[in-house]
């Protein structure tokens, strides 16, 4: 947002936007009520107006306040919203018109710190300790195969009763434990580079009401696992974007 601007009419100009922009969804005119169209976008799936319901209706109220006030000639606006308010709005509105895609907080893929099957173990677990890392993918021929974790560690032992990883060996060794459906109690999925960004959020909301851990949603051309890694989502890149705004 610009310094020195006005933030009532900002904020007035953004109801006006964004309104218009239901409006025209919902192909309904200027006598909707805004609190109406709110309910309406939310219902019909629009999870942005399900999601800021509240701030929005409250907003909505701030606006007619502003426009309706009764004191023009002598104090007006009535009101004006702090600016990080007018900042906030304009993020829900943005997002609410042209919905953020996944990968705009995902790692980028040439950022993902990955593997192949000739990478030794011991030194890959070394690294993952040292770097803070829970996952690493696994590449062959520029496209991801698996997913190595200590959840792999825990399948092998299970699977084998081998307890034994030699100072030799290598992710080949592990081959049969690293598809991503071969992990316990971890899940894995996912998206094309088209996903939005609400629909990953809405996947790990999923995971949570169902009780399964959703340790990261990748992102590939796709949509599948046997494709080019071009970005990966954990709650803690979603949680961070959310303290981006108030």
């Amino acid at each position: 947002m610009k310094k020195n601007v006005n933030l009532a009419e900002e904020f007035i100009r953004i109801y006006n936007e964004l309104e218009a922009y239901m409006q025209k969804t919902l192909k309904l005119g200027p006598e909707a009520d805004h609190s109406f169209l709110i309910n309406e976008m939310g219902n019909r799936g629009y999870r942005m107006f399900s999601a800021y319901a509240y701030e929005l209706r409250l907003f909505a109220r701030l606006r007619n306040a502003i426009i309706h006030n009764p004191y023009k000639k002598t104090a007006h606006p009535i009101a004006t919203p702090h600016k990080d308010i007018v900042e906030k709005y304009e993020y829900i509105k943005n997002s609410a018109i042209n919905p953020p895609k996944a990968l705009s907080v995902a790692v980028p893929g040439a950022n993902i710190s990955t593997a192949t099957l000739k990478t030794n173990v011991q030194e890959l677990m070394k690294n993952m300790i040292k770097m803070s890392y829970t996952h690493i993918p696994i590449i062959d021929k520029n496209e991801m195969i698996g997913v190595f974790s200590e959840n792999t560690l825990f399948c092998y032992v299970v699977e084998t009763k081998d307890c034994i990883i030699t100072s030799d060996a290598t992710i080949e060794l592990l081959k049969e434990f690293i598809a991503p459906e071969k992990h316990m109690n971890e899940f894995f999925v996912f998206v094309d580079r088209n996903t939005l960004l609400h629909e990953v959020e809405e996947i790990f909301d999923q995971g949570l009401k169902d009780k399964k851990r959703i340790a990261v949603v990748y992102v590939t051309e796709h949509g599948k696992s046997g494709e080019k890694l071009l970005g990966m989502i954990t709650a803690w890149d979603l949680a961070g974007n959310q303290k981006k705004v108030l």
